[in-house]
């Protein structure tokens, strides 16, 4: 009973077995039941050939009972692996027990038959007889390792009856003995015993690796109808705030707007200075107070599902400079340089909502700025356009950029400054993105300034007038082949050397990227015939990418070494230019890096 018990692995008067030995059981049966019955055509076929290959080589008598134990063996197998799989899905322990039992020794028998050949027919036959059966043993030692050693308990005396039988009779009985044979018979019985040791360890975690998984979406499962349940209570909360706040909206308006006209006519009235700077401040909080109404007013129409995108066609580069224009004079009391790099081009969008983005975009820009400078910048790309905003302000930490567009989240505005907004501009502008399938995505650290890229698909494009027009001598040299050119590319974002290194190589160039002073130093030590120089300002905390510039100019000329950016701030780019070197302010068009190129190579 024991040893019984050792083979299957529990007893049969186990009430019941842990969950995963029972899924580890009831699998594995159900694999060696599903390959036996597949193995039985097999079986039968090499028997018919064995039979007429070997034929007239030993006594048919002998050979014949040979082949026939094992083909009644193989039958008996798929009867009994039949009757299991048809019980198996809902089978108590004993009749696991059972099954486990039945599946053992039926193959225990069938490799004691394949095994016994060396006494059926060897014996009496020659080498040729003697490597036909030893060739089958060891087919048969290998089907069994499949089949059964994820049930590992009793493989070994499987492989054992089988192999075993041909150990002993090439290395005892066989004359004269044949060592090699014997030796290698034994030394792959040991290596399918360890395999089959490893197939079971396999086979048993990916179960429990399974049970685990199944385990676990049940929980999630029951944990996802709590949070839908209570998902569904809120959502349902907001969207009455909503349709009130929406509906609404024309009534809250009104009161507002009458007290902006009040305010205007008594400022007419309005003689004494003290009167004066004491309208100045109600006006001043009149004004914020309209600006964050209509911000919630405006928040509640887009979650209400009010607010749809009316197409019209129009100039996106005029709108940048009506919008460059507003924000001007904010920028100018705060001496905030404003630069404004665009295209003329012609989209089809929703006008009021795309200003209103680009609005929300540059005034936060000019807001979080203090110094420095705020640029927006328009470039093509394959798959459209891109506008950026790119400002020299507090910037944003890695952690808040995922916050920034919820609503009423602000950055460095812990005490609710008034002068800060409301914290639903960007709120605003995720929505209007989604509205008109416009996709922002954002670069920022903390002390360096932030760039908030808007991309216009190619679909929203209706015109994409050439750029300005150059002369002929200045096309030549734009048309110049930059075949064979040696290129370093210096560069701490992986992304941006990838990218820059495809561009550089499309034109027949030959791009080195480096991503570290010490991966300049590297290059350099071996190669420094580089017709050009691409570096990143950038670069490192430390070492900045000017400071390795200058050291580069002894090698390689200043015109040759070319300065990227993303710090738009006046005063770096004018250090830059100070010390001799081109710079460009990133994002860079792929025409202006190509009229760089050129610029530095004719030069």
């Amino acid at each position: 009973m024991k040893l019984l018990e050792k083979i299957t692995g529990f007893s049969r008067y186990d009430q019941v077995l842990e969950p995963l030995l029972l899924s580890q059981i009831v699998e594995s049966q159900r694999m060696r039941v599903l390959q036996s019955e597949r193995a039985l055509i097999l079986v039968v076929v090499s028997s018919l050939f064995y039979l007429g290959g070997l034929w007239s080589e030993v006594d048919t008598g002998r050979l014949s009972a040979w082949l026939g134990i094992i083909v009644v063996l193989a039958v008996i197998r798929a009867l009994i692996c039949r009757k299991i799989e048809k019980r198996i899905a809902h089978s108590t322990v004993p009749v696991l027990y059972r099954n486990e039992l039945m599946l053992y020794f039926s193959s225990l028998l069938s490799t004691l038959a394949v095994g016994s050949g060396y006494w059926w027919i060897c014996l009496g036959g020659d080498e040729r007889v003697v490597f036909a059966v030893a060739l089958l043993t060891l087919i048969y030692a290998i089907g069994t390792t499949i089949n059964s050693s994820i049930q590992n308990r009793g493989f070994t005396w499987l492989l054992v009856s089988n192999l075993g039988q041909g150990v002993v009779f090439l290395l005892l009985v066989s004359e004269p003995a044949d060592m090699e044979a014997g030796v290698a018979m034994l030394a792959i019985t040991i290596l399918l015993t360890e395999f089959g040791k490893r197939s079971a360890e396999v086979f048993n975690e990916s179960i429990r690796i399974r049970e685990e998984n199944r385990e676990q979406n049940i929980r999630l499962e029951k944990d996802k109808l709590l949070v839908e349940k209570s998902l569904n209570v809120a959502r349902q909360a907001n969207e009455e705030k909503n349709r009130f706040m929406a509906a609404a909206s024309h009534d809250l308006r009104q009161p507002l707007h009458a007290m902006t006209l009040f305010l205007g006519s008594l400022r007419h009235t309005v003689t004494d200075g003290r009167t004066q700077e004491l309208l100045d401040k109600i006006d001043e909080t009149s004004t914020i107070l309209h600006e964050q109404f209509n911000s919630l007013l405006d928040l509640s129409k887009f979650d209400a599902g009010v607010v749809t995108a009316d197409e019209s066609r129009f100039r996106l580069d005029l709108m940048l400079k009506n919008i460059a224009d507003g924000a001007a004079q904010d920028a100018q009391q705060k001496k905030v340089t404003l630069h404004l790099y665009s295209i003329p081009v012609v989209v089809k969008s929703d006008m009021l909502l795309m200003e209103r983005l680009l609005r929300n975009l540059v005034n936060n820009a000019v807001r979080y700025t203090d110094k420095g400078s705020v640029s927006i910048q328009m470039r093509r790309q394959r798959n459209g356009l891109v506008i950026s905003v790119i400002d020299t302000g507090v910037g944003i930490s890695l952690e808040d950029q995922d916050k920034i567009f919820r609503d009423y989240f602000q950055v460095s505005n812990k005490a609710r400054s008034k002068s800060k907004g409301s914290g639903l501009g960007l709120a605003i502008v995720k929505r209007i993105a989604a509205l008109l399938a416009l996709k922002i995505t954002l670069k920022s650290q903390v002390g360096s300034g932030s760039t908030f890229n808007v991309h216009v698909p190619l679909s929203a494009l209706v015109d994409l007038p050439d750029m300005e027009e150059i002369s002929d001598d200045e096309m030549d040299t734009v048309q110049m082949d930059f075949a064979g050119l040696r290129i370093l590319i210096v560069d701490d974002d992986a992304s941006i050397l990838d990218a820059m290194t495809g561009l550089l190589r499309t034109w027949g160039c030959s791009a080195i990227s480096a991503s570290s002073p010490e991966q300049v130093d590297r290059l350099l030590s071996y190669e420094s015939d580089f017709d050009l120089v691409l570096m990143d300002d950038m670069l490192h905390d430390d070492v900045m990418g000017l400071d390795i510039a200058i050291q580069l100019s002894a090698k390689i000329p200043k015109q040759h070494i070319i300065m990227a950016t993303a710090n738009a701030a006046s005063a770096r780019l004018a250090e830059i230019k100070a010390a001799g070197f081109e710079v460009l302010v990133k994002p860079v068009d792929y025409e202006v890096l190509r009229r760089a190129i050129v610029k530095a190579m004719v030069s």
